[in-house]
């Protein structure tokens, strides 16, 4: 039992009168002796002790009236905690708020109209704000918002409850990221254990969520964080969750080519998922090709679909891009309870020219171009050197350069740079090179019969993708009516897995690999690293191409050089068709290097490049949260930027006013929807079984915050009773008194 107006009991001190006044009237009069009065003292004495039984208990009574009275005027109530007689301790309070996109779920209550609809996170806050009414004057209050992370929209612990009404409903923002309540948790832990006002206190924590079940599961947060923090404080749980949970969400979506190029036909999978227990039929699914975002754009292609509940389905759509640059593609569904998981977007960066400088070997011979080196790479690169008028397909520029002359280019005017079987660079040319791949330039190495694999090994050890051992096999010779053994390239599907080789896998390509065979070629060792990785292998295993990504550029490292097999080729692969689309992929592979990604998950850092001329111009960032301006930083000669601001998904924009020339940059940033679309819930009944040392107390959002909150922090009134006591205890004393007053 509490008081609630403790200082009141200090009046119990009254009860104190009754006993007082009965004392003096004890001594009121001076025995006399008398001696006509002794034959009565023998009488009175027989009847002294029963008197005095009377006499006590009438000032009893008498005193209990009294201390009742004091007691109800104290407001006493039941919290069912036990605190010292008398105490009152201040409150210091934590509430959690849920702004994971699920609480972003529309509960329809506003006719059937979704824009104006409430959403659980309207709720939440609405309820944080009767919260802060009831914490009362001079209660300490921190509010944290919790998604993937914990974020102090408000600042440090505050008694100015007024202000945190306030700003709640502008600095206090749904997000797009999904949840973990244990970073909140753990942050709420550790402000209890070194704020001082919080360790002085009585200790509130409020988490106000939609009790997602994959957020309680046990294997995503600790029952021992869950019951250290409420060994010591009040823990409510308040539940904004509704009735409803159908959802239909799309959880990805994919490009068939990570190589895109202007005119060629690009492939989109998106994967949707029906999160509910019932079928949906009909649902409206659209395909967007460089959307406006103004809402009235019309889709690329848009179909219908039926998806049973629990499962998931893939809708593919097909589209050319004319240009190159960055594009930006969206997946769209018609607007349901959870709009966060109903559009994906992303950028697709399609590569429209590329500039490479061929490296020749040996000497370069213009009259006989196919038997240089660098001859059939050329061919394969630029098969036409007629471009029809307003043909926009991949055009790639090439220029040969004898290896001794390699430094009378300008390296940084290339994406990319192929070592055609040299036997050896200036020392000046190698560190050049290594400089410009840790740059962002693409670099193909050709080994052949020039080379030497320990002084390769020694020479590009910083940047090659595998210890190169030597040679096997032997070379076919002109005249032999029979050739020598040679190894097929590998058509399986884990062996075209890489951006490179995929195109391989289409049942019109595939038969492109068939008669690619080598007969001679270095052994690679490959590095163990996750920079590294095999390209295309042959059908004994071992690796006919390896990349490994160094700075913001890659390496490419091929075990033969490309010359036909009657000039001493290792390979027959420069006379196949295969040979053009494996070189034009490697060319874009290269131009697009080890460059950040452009398509991330919400919350991610977004990252990019620039020119070295571009740092002194400011970026121009147009995002789902707003429009503002970032100032690209120089390190190293290079240029680039971080954008941090990525809480909400979609597309983000860089462009420089400065720089009309300037083509934008674009990011799509997505939500994590596999756990976070999926609506079910727990109840306090799953928790208390899941967590039994965890203690609670659980309230729906359809109660009376404000009567309930009233109820559990300071108990039932039981006031009237005591007063009642107070009306019955006068009522007896009075009746008594009556009784055993003298007769006359």
């Amino acid at each position: 039992m509490v008081p609630l107006a403790p200082l009141l009991l200090w009046f119990s001190a009254l009860a104190g009168v009754p006993i007082i006044i009965h004392l003096l009237n004890k001594h009121r009069y001076r025995p006399v002796q008398w001696a006509a009065m002794e034959f009565l003292l023998t009488a009175i004495k027989t009847n002294s002790k029963r008197l005095q039984i009377r006499d006590l208990i009438l000032m009893l009574i008498r005193a209990a009236a009294v201390a009742c009275l004091c007691i109800a005027l104290s407001r006493p109530a039941i919290t069912g905690k036990f605190e010292v007689f008398g105490s009152h301790n201040k409150t210091a309070a934590v509430i959690l708020i849920d702004n994971s996109y699920s609480m972003g779920y529309q509960s329809g209550e506003s006719g059937g109209d979704k824009s104006k609809s409430k959403t659980r996170f309207d709720t939440a806050k609405r309820l944080a704000k009767g919260i802060l009414e009831q914490l009362g004057k001079g209660a300490w209050c921190k509010i944290f918002t919790f998604n993937e992370e914990e974020h102090s929209p408000l600042g440090l612990p505050t008694t100015n409850l007024e202000l945190l009404s306030q700003e709640l409903d502008h600095a206090v923002q749904l997000s797009d990221k999904g949840s973990d309540l244990s970073r909140a948790l753990d942050a709420t832990k550790k402000l209890m254990n070194t704020h001082p006002e919080y360790q002085a206190a009585s200790r509130e924590i409020y988490i106000i969520t939609d009790m997602q079940r994959y957020v309680w599961d046990p294997s995503n947060i600790s029952g021992a964080l869950l019951q250290d923090i409420s060994k010591d404080s009040t823990v409510y749980l308040v539940d904004v969750s509704d009735a409803g949970g159908d959802n239909v969400g799309i959880t990805n979506l994919e490009c068939s080519d990570a190589l895109a190029t202007p005119g060629a036909e690009v492939t989109f999978t998106a994967t949707l998922k029906n999160f509910g227990t019932q079928d949906m039929d009909s649902v409206q699914v659209s395909f967007f090709v460089d959307p406006s975002g103004d809402g009235a754009e019309r889709p690329a292609e848009r179909r219908a679909l039926s998806i049973i509940a629990g499962q998931s389905t893939t809708i593919r759509f097909e589209t050319v891009f004319p240009t190159g640059g960055d594009h930006r593609v969206e997946v769209r569904l018609e607007d349901d309870h959870l709009p966060a998981d109903d559009r994906r977007a992303m950028t697709v960066e399609v590569i429209d020219s590329v500039r490479v400088l061929l490296v020749d070997g040996r000497d370069q011979k213009a009259d006989t171009p196919l038997s240089t080196e660098t001859g059939y790479l050329k061919h394969a690169l630029t098969p036409s050197k007629e471009v029809e008028e307003g043909d926009k397909s991949l055009l790639i520029e090439t220029d040969v350069v004898p290896y001794y002359s390699i430094l009378d280019k300008t390296l940084s005017n290339y994406q990319a740079i192929a070592l055609c079987n040299v036997e050896s660079l200036a020392p000046q040319a190698v560190a050049a090179i290594i400089g410009q791949v840790k740059g962002g330039m693409g670099l193909m190495i050709f080994m052949g019969d020039r080379c030497d694999a320990a002084n390769y090994n020694k020479t590009w050890e910083e940047i090659l993708p595998a210890k190169i051992k030597d040679p096997t096999g032997e070379v076919p010779k002109i005249g032999d009516e029979k050739l020598p053994p040679s190894v097929a390239w590998s058509s399986d599907d884990n062996a075209l897995s890489h951006p490179i080789t995929y195109e391989f896998r289409k049942e019109d390509t595939r038969p492109l690999l068939e008669p690619l065979k080598v007969f001679r070629l270095f052994n690679f060792e490959p590095l163990k690293s996750d920079d590294v990785s095999v390209v295309a292998s042959l059908a004994d295993g071992r690796p006919a191409m390896i990349e490994r990504k160094v700075g913001t550029g890659s390496v490419l490292l091929f075990p033969f050089h490309l010359r036909s097999l009657d000039a001493g080729g290792w390979t027959n692969l420069p006379v196949q068709p295969a040979m053009v689309v494996l070189m034009q992929r490697a060319a874009t592979r290269l131009t697009l290097g080890n460059r950040p990604p452009r398509n991330l998950p919400v919350g991610g850092t977004i990252r990019g490049y620039l020119k070295a001329a571009d740092a002194a111009n400011k970026l121009q960032v147009t995002s789902p949260i707003g429009d503002r301006e970032i100032q690209p930083l120089t390190n190293e000669g290079r240029s680039s930027f971080d954008f941090v601001d990525t809480e909400k998904a979609g597309f983000y924009r860089f462009a420089m006013k400065q720089r009309p020339d300037f083509k934008p940059l674009y990011f799509s940033l997505n939500p994590t929807v596999e756990r976070e679309s999926d609506l079910s819930k727990v109840n306090a009944s799953d928790l208390r079984s899941q967590f039994p040392g965890f203690e609670f107390q659980y309230v729906v959002k359809s109660e009376d915050l404000s009567a309930r909150l009233r109820d559990s922090k300071h108990g039932t009134e039981i006031w009237p009773w005591f007063m009642a006591l107070v009306f019955i205890l006068l009522a007896l004393e009075s009746i008594l008194a009556y009784r055993w007053a003298p007769k006359n």
